[in-house]
């Protein structure tokens, strides 16, 4: 009797280990870094910005320099007061355009990586409930630089199946 016991007790605290809450564990570093999805998504942003920094520098910066390099030339002449006045207005507009423009594009280009993100997060919660189904899992974490999973082992990692929807999916 006492060993049948033993193994009623053995098998309930181990009906009871298995029948815990199922975690699973998404590494959002991981897929950002090797998801094509994600890379493609990041190397459109990264061009998006590139495109922005062109544009700045083709209204703003080349005309600044072509300005101030005539103001120079104006400095050392004492005939031209009114032309230098003229020009340092001049100056002084087109800083203050630039100042909003490049303020207009910070802005736009806030909205394009928030909508990437926006974008990354729905994939990967996709992602996250189909795995979630497939594995039975009652909860899933992100596991971000600075969120509340600190550690997670493998048994729990679902990154890779997440990733391979969210490559699949349109």
């Amino acid at each position: 009797m006492r060993g049948f016991m033993v193994f009623f007790v053995a098998l309930l605290a181990s009906a009871c280990a298995s029948s815990g809450p199922r975690v699973g564990v998404i590494q959002v570093k991981v897929v950002m870094d090797e998801s094509p999805w994600a890379l493609g998504q990041v190397e459109a942003l990264k061009k998006e910005i590139s495109s922005r920094e062109k544009i700045l520098d083709e209204k703003c910066v080349e005309p600044l320099k072509k300005i101030e390099a005539r103001l120079q030339e104006l400095l050392d002449r004492p005939d031209a007061d009114e032309e230098k006045t003229s020009v340092m207005m001049a100056k002084r507009q087109m800083y203050d355009g630039c100042v909003v423009m490049r303020s207009q594009m910070q802005d736009e280009i806030s909205r394009v990586r928030d909508r990437f993100i926006s974008d990354l997060m729905t994939k990967i919660s996709d992602g996250a409930g189909i795995v979630a189904k497939r594995r039975k899992l009652d909860l899933v974490l992100l596991h971000q630089q600075q969120g509340p999973v600190v550690w997670s082992g493998p048994r729990v990692d679902i990154t890779s199946e997440v990733k391979k929807i969210m490559d699949t999916e349109p």
